[in-house]
């Protein structure tokens, strides 16, 4: 019985159905309109292929309604009919006179195209006592960020550098040759809150762990610790800019020391 309901409803909307299109409107006011090529009814994903060729695939959380339309160019709009896109795969047929005038954005799906982010730049640590005395490092950052959402991803880095200024009284004075080379390496993981982790400004913050040693010819020192991370960056479709702030504090650092990290 459920298969011929079925079937009598596709014949009903067959008249309607062979010159509509298949139209994804998503909560953000964006609008797919082409052929749906996949629905994953257990992941709750849709895949849809625009009339340009171009496939774009769609979160159910991100649709508010899919339907079936007359083209924009079309003579005529026959009505619309409603699909439900809920998990199991019975189609909802009711056609309706609604006429829907909202504009094609054929914007790429932020999801997909921003899941993963590496990052290549410079770093410089400072450690400062209270007398604002203390030593600078600098040298080559290579990080890398898993963006679960929009909001929320994943951080981890590495700096690898050396000692490169002292700092006495606030004054920065360089490091002379003649001193021998003092190394730091460092690695950090972190969660991160972000106003957006897609296109456009980023503001964000975090929270995490580092492991990072100095070491010169003669002798090496450990510390572990947490940190504290606030950064703000610009991201384009395929280029992110980046400048982040970590505070790092550890109980192996002596009463007269903390370290930074920008």
């Amino acid at each position: 019985m459920r298969i011929l309901l079925l079937s009598l409803l596709l014949l009903s909307g067959l008249s309607h159905s062979q010159d509509l299109q298949d139209v994804i409107y998503k909560k953000d006011g964006s609008v797919l309109r082409g052929v749906l090529i996949e629905q994953d009814f257990n992941s709750g994903r849709y895949k849809i292929q625009l009339n340009g060729g171009s496939v774009f695939s769609v979160e159910k959380a991100d649709i508010e309604k899919i339907t079936k339309e007359a083209p924009l160019n079309g003579a005529a709009n026959n009505g619309a009919i409603n699909i439900n896109i809920e998990n199991n795969p019975n189609i909802n047929q009711s056609p309706n006179n609604e006429v829907h005038a909202t504009a094609i954005a054929n914007a790429p799906v932020q999801d997909e195209t921003f899941k993963h982010a590496v990052f290549i730049g410079t770093f410089g640590k400072t450690f400062l006592n209270e007398d604002e005395d203390g030593e600078g490092y600098s040298g080559l950052n290579l990080a890398y960020r898993y963006n679960f959402n929009e909001h929320f991803a994943f951080l981890a880095d590495i700096n690898n550098g050396k000692l490169t200024e002292f700092i006495a009284d606030g004054d920065r004075y360089d490091i002379p040759s003649s001193m021998g080379e003092v190394k730091i390496r460092q690695y950090q993981v972190a969660g991160t809150i972000s106003t957006n982790n897609y296109q456009g400004w980023q503001f964000y913050t975090g929270l995490g762990l580092f492991k990072e040693k100095l070491s010169d010819s003669s002798d090496s020192i450990t510390y572990d610790g947490t940190s504290l991370l606030f950064g703000l960056g610009y991201s384009w479709q395929t280029i992110q800019l980046q400048l982040n702030v970590a505070v790092n504090d550890s109980s192996d650092y002596s009463d007269d020391r903390s370290g930074s990290t920008a």
